[in-house]
């Protein structure tokens, strides 16, 4: 799959005798596709899929909690070891990087075996293979994965090992979820921000939902959860679901070095574009350190203003020791503006736009889209106690998302189906 995901983005950028080897590359790409078929649905995945298949709801649900209970047991040691060497061997590059690849395999959750089964259902339908009856029947994967996804479970919505979106899977979720639904209205809020900060923990928190936390394991790509709108709040909103889309940090360390601002920059284009609002997570106080991502932030908003797209944007920033100090606050969003007019008249620059400030590629006011978070723990873990100021901040988030759903109307699933093709499609084409 990481194969057939490099060639098929070496399409979109052909020089020379573009004809041949547009013909050449999608040989190549079928070559790939039956290799996938030809190793396709081992014995574990003929196990995982019928068990999905047969148990009921609640059954289901405890199968996938300790399958996911089995991985971690499974991989916490070697992870454990990775990261200690990956501490001890802070200076050499060379050596960082082979860790890196050392811990990307070591790094095994439910994720990956949905993704599997994407990938066997991309590769049979690329194929156009005929279905069997059973665990082995292909076709029934997106109905499989869209019962999970409308009963809560994250799905991936974008491979962030292979850096690609698997187009073909994610339509028939999409389908399915239509087929079981209708056609509803979604709003849809995206989440980025710099890797360990603590993204899907403030979403769980905030959300009740299910992002992956645990130790050694962050985000990898980007995930969507489908939440319901409750009967008694519908009626404050146009849309029935809040689709909540995760994304793996930017600046991740095992990226170091792999192009990773290029990495970060089609990341942040695609969940922003994708977005009718986009939270973003800083952890600390200092916006210095956070040029670099402000900046992948800002080029993304300016980008979708090119396209006539306007989502809006919160900031939040997470473990500032004194949530309280008025005056402190006022002092950091002052800072946190004038970096962000900076990188818009850069970002203005590069995309060949007229922008002399942040609000003029965006609908932004510092003193209402920003927000401070309390640390989430009081000292240190794994000791300490829970801080209540952190669930304060939380529920004082959520309701201002919720205020600012209020005036948007979202999008249906089906117009969110076609804004991932024409997105991911236009990113393949720069």
């Amino acid at each position: 799959w990481k194969e057939w995901s490099k060639i098929h983005k070496e399409l979109y950028c052909l020089k020379g005798n573009i004809e041949n080897d547009e013909v050449q590359k999608e040989q190549k790409l079928m070559e790939k596709r039956q290799e996938q078929v030809n190793v396709s649905c081992s014995e574990p995945m003929k196990m995982f899929i019928e068990s999905l298949s047969t148990l009921s709801g609640n059954e289901k649900d405890y199968f996938l909690k300790w399958t996911q209970i089995l991985i971690d047991a499974l991989s916490t040691d070697d992870l454990s070891s990775i990261l200690q060497t990956y501490d001890t061997k802070r200076a050499k590059q060379t050596e960082l990087n082979k860790i890196s690849t050392k811990l990307q395999s070591a790094t095994f959750g439910l994720e990956h075996i949905f993704r599997e089964m994407g990938q066997i259902y991309e590769a049979h339908e690329s194929l156009q293979k005929p279905t069997k009856s059973g665990p082995t029947d292909w076709s029934k994967y997106p109905e499989l994965a869209a019962e999970l996804m409308i009963s809560g479970h994250p799905m991936e919505l974008m491979d962030g090992d292979a850096g690609h979106v698997p187009l073909t899977w994610i339509a028939g979720v999409l389908e399915e979820v239509i087929k079981k639904l209708g056609d509803k209205r979604v709003f849809v809020l995206s989440v980025l921000g710099i890797q360990s900060s603590g993204k899907s923990t403030m979403l769980n928190a905030m959300f009740g939902l299910q992002f992956a936390v645990s130790a050694g394991r962050c985000t990898k790509g980007a995930f969507m959860q489908l939440i319901e709108v409750s009967e008694e709040t519908k009626k404050d909103f146009e849309f029935d679901y809040v689709l909540v889309v995760d994304t793996e940090g930017l600046r991740a360390l095992e990226l170091e070095g792999n192009a990773t601002l290029h990495h970060d920059n089609e990341l942040a284009t695609f969940v922003v574009g994708l977005g009718n609002m986009t939270l973003i997570n800083i952890f600390g106080e200092n916006p210095a350190e956070m040029q670099d991502v402000l900046q992948i932030v800002v080029q993304a908003f300016m980008r979708m203003k090119k396209i006539k797209l306007s989502p809006s944007c919160v900031f939040v920033h997470q473990n500032v020791t004194d949530v309280g100090a008025a005056e402190k606050n006022m002092d950091e969003k002052r800072r946190l503006q004038e970096k962000l007019d900076d990188m818009a008249k850069l970002a203005a620059k590069e995309e060949g736009c007229d922008a002399e400030f942040f609000s003029d590629v965006i609908a932004f006011d510092v003193q209402k889209d920003v927000n401070y978070f309390a640390q989430l723990w009081e000292g240190s873990p794994p000791m300490a106690p829970p801080n209540p100021g952190y669930s304060k901040s939380v529920q004082e988030l959520k309701t201002i998302i919720l205020s600012k759903a209020k005036e948007c109307a979202g999008i249906t699933l089906s117009q969110f189906r076609s804004k991932i093709q024409d997105l991911w499609k236009a990113l393949m084409n720069e």
